[in-house]
């Protein structure tokens, strides 16, 4: 009896495991968000002079990761506001990549989610740009601080 107590509780260990892995997966899957960048930098300096350079580019953040420094433009969790936001973007003469990452942050996510459903609804640039510039500063705000 001992034993069969002993392999129940191996394997229920080992189902749980692998269920708290995939429910991660899941929930990091959920979670992606689109970052536009406007390139990558090896110093501040380099990232800084590049955006005042260029006077299309507003509004933007500076993000240190790794040991690189990079020029984020708009961050969204929509397909069709990342659409829009390359768009704005790509009249405007700036070049654009587009990063995908996963955010855990659950303030910073509800915050997005209703930005995104502003940022669709938006039709000029300067309501495009109003909103991009709440995003980023929450994003500094919950996610890098």
């Amino acid at each position: 009896m001992l034993v069969a107590i002993l392999i129940g509780a191996v394997l229920g260990n080992f189902l749980f495991e692998q269920y708290k892995l995939e429910s991660e997966s899941v929930i990091k899957e959920v979670n992606s968000t689109y970052f536009l960048v406007e390139g990558t930098y090896s110093t501040e300096t380099q990232a800084t002079k590049a955006v005042t350079s260029n006077t299309n580019i507003d509004p933007y953040i500076i993000v240190k990761e790794d040991a690189n420094y990079i020029v984020y433009l708009a961050i969204t969790a929509s397909n069709d506001n990342l659409e829009k936001l390359k768009k704005m973007y790509e009249e405007k003469d700036v070049n654009a990549s587009i990063k995908k990452m996963s955010i855990e942050n659950e303030e910073f996510l509800a915050t997005l989610e209703q930005m995104d459903i502003l940022l669709n609804n938006a039709k000029t640039n300067d309501e495009i740009t109003s909103i991009t510039e709440v995003v980023l500063a929450n994003y500094q705000e919950f996610v890098l601080e």
